[in-house]
């Protein structure tokens, strides 16, 4: 399998930390004044210390929709690869964001492209992107696909926590809220093509940390064994416990590396899921990598994209020159579930 193209839209709303600790002072006329000062003082804290600078969202007053940014970036990678929308054999959809619990999101996809093909979603966090990529390959060297539509349309910010995330609830709500401050919206088409080269990918899930980061769906007490930790922002509200996931993150990533990797100098990039830069540091230090060939320059312009942070990472070097064909890759992401994967191939 090879990646034939990437491309990536961005909503055009420009969001700055500043303007995010001011919605907290907005959308909280009536708690004290010292409340809110402290509240913003942290939060500014821990956006600094993140290295989130900026995120970007729809901007309804000028009527941006999901689905024509999805279009946008599905037909861009499409036109790159140098095909036609039929040459598409299959459409994946991915991620978080999404507007439909049934059918899957691939078929309102594919139907505003134009495109008649095999289609399905496949749901599993920020990992969703590299998963879709383990099942593309395993799909085409089982034969009859030639050419894979991955989309994923990571549109979350107005569904799961504005304008609710900015109001103060109680002091220690940072504790689990803060990663919604950092999350971003965008689109990204990926399309794979059948080749020679065998992706390789290791996989690990720790299901005890589930609850670490969840967004409840009405009626979720008789799907899981434990409330605990879930549904602290309520129905459809982002919770993330954000610290013990970054500490699981760096733990289990570098015990995945060192497992995997047999020689960790000789990648030439590398890119983890962009939630925040201190984590990704503190791993790449820890394995004694050359952290100039670490990919860390999109989570401070996009913010965290959840299972678009990857590929739209990519798109970044790649139009910088960081990323060029037949670079060894590495993919060191990170998820809620919580998942870990190193994912190895040549660009």
């Amino acid at each position: 399998m090879r990646i034939a193209s990437i491309a990536l839209k961005i909503p055009s709303l420009s969001i700055s930390n500043q303007q995010v600790l001011d919605f907290v002072s907005f959308y909280n006329p009536d708690q004290p004044a010292e409340l809110v000062a402290a509240y913003q003082r942290e939060l500014a804290f821990l956006l600094r210390r993140s290295g989130s600078e900026q995120r970007f969202f729809r901007d309804r007053d000028r009527k941006e929709t999901a689905i024509d940014l999805i279009v946008a970036a599905a037909g861009e990678a499409i036109a790159e690869a140098g095909l036609g929308r039929d040459d598409i054999d299959l459409l994946i959809y991915c991620g978080v964001g999404k507007g439909f619990v049934e059918p899957a999101n691939a078929y309102f996809c594919a139907e505003a492209l134009g495109m008649n093909c095999s289609c399905f979603d496949i749901s599993d966090a920020c990992m969703s992107w590299v998963r879709s990529l383990e099942v593309a390959q395993a799909m085409m060297a089982a034969g009859g696909y030639r050419n894979i539509l991955i989309v994923n349309g990571e549109f979350t910010a107005y569904e799961y926590g504005f304008p609710d995330v900015y109001r103060i609830r109680n002091p220690g709500q940072l504790s689990y809220s803060f990663p919604a401050y950092t999350i971003g919206e965008a689109a990204t088409g990926t399309v794979v093509s059948a080749d020679a080269q065998s992706w390789t990918f290791n996989f690990r899930s720790l299901p005890a940390l589930a609850s670490l980061c969840s967004i409840p769906l009405e009626g979720y007490r008789d799907f899981c064994a434990s409330t605990t930790n879930i549904g602290l922002n309520g129905i459809n509200g982002f919770v993330s416990f954000g610290g013990a996931l970054f500490d699981a993150a760096v733990d289990n990533m570098v015990q995945l590396v060192r497992e995997t990797v047999t020689d960790t100098a000789a990648p030439d990039i590398w890119f983890p899921h962009g939630a925040a830069i201190e984590p990704c540091r503190r791993a790449g230090e820890i394995l004694g990598l050359d952290m100039n060939r670490v990919y860390l320059k999109g989570f401070p312009v996009y913010g965290n994209l959840v299972s678009a942070s990857i590929p739209a990472a990519m798109c970044k070097a790649k139009a910088e020159g960081s990323l060029r064909r037949g670079m060894r890759v590495v993919l060191t992401p990170a998820s809620a579930g919580m998942s870990f994967c190193v994912a190895e191939f040549i660009y």
